[in-house]
């Protein structure tokens, strides 16, 4: 994340030194729709039943952008709020270093997950002086906040993924300019294997996350 990081810096101050030039756009979108994934815990080497989860969410952004002639461009988009997951509870028996099967006890685990950090850098190709496509490689850091009665910890991680998009543009006079888009995004999937477990190790695996969104921008050219 932190090259990623770096380089919108960079694109910041070549922006700033830039604007005498034409192609330099700058915007706020807002995006809503809807992901679906599944995961798996495995404990001990045993497979509990994969579970699903699919909700709806909404998130703001800011983007930078640069254009190159009247086809082509290239822009960083980047949410700097957290997007959070629901929490998942679950009972699960526990077996303590050296106890035998009659010492399990039930321990209740919860998990929670803050999508943190969200940056997509992608090309945009105008097709018309309107109608455009988009296509991207994002990175998004997953924090996991968890309570676990097994006084296991799970890692954070940082899920890479791609997204691409197809959407239309409508310029004003003033430099100012409205865009409608769909777009379509995926992460990759990811193993968290737990730490602090007495007894072999906890996991989670997780499938591709898979989303499906529609976007409002507004921004001003220079």
């Amino acid at each position: 994340m932190k090259k990623y990081i770096y380089l919108f810096i960079f694109m910041l101050g070549f922006a700033n030194t830039s604007f005498a030039d034409k192609g330099i756009n700058i915007g706020l979108s807002l995006t809503a729709g809807v992901f679906e994934t599944s995961a798996i815990e495995k404990e001990e080497d045993e497979n509990s039943e994969s579970k699903g989860a699919e909700g709806m969410f909404a998130i703001g952004s800011i983007f930078l952008e640069k254009e190159f002639g009247n086809r082509i461009g290239f822009g960083i988009d980047y949410v700097p709020s957290s997007l959070e997951s629901e929490t998942s509870s679950h009972e699960q028996e526990d077996i303590k270093a050296g106890e035998l099967e009659s010492g399990k006890t039930t321990v209740k685990q919860t998990v929670q997950v803050d999508f943190e950090d969200m940056l997509t850098i992608y090309v945009k190709l105008n097709l018309t002086d309107n109608l455009y496509v988009k296509a991207g490689t994002m990175q998004v850091d997953a924090v996991t906040n968890e309570s676990l009665g097994t006084g296991s910890q799970y890692p954070n991680k940082t899920l890479e993924g791609s997204s691409i998009g197809i959407g239309y543009n409508h310029d004003y006079d003033n430099g100012a300019f409205l865009r409608l888009e769909g777009n379509w995004m995926q992460l990759g999937g990811e193993t968290f294997v737990a730490s602090g477990t007495d007894v072999g190790s906890n996991s989670v695996v997780v499938d591709d996350i898979n989303g499906a969104g529609a976007r409002i921008s507004i921004g001003k050219s220079f």
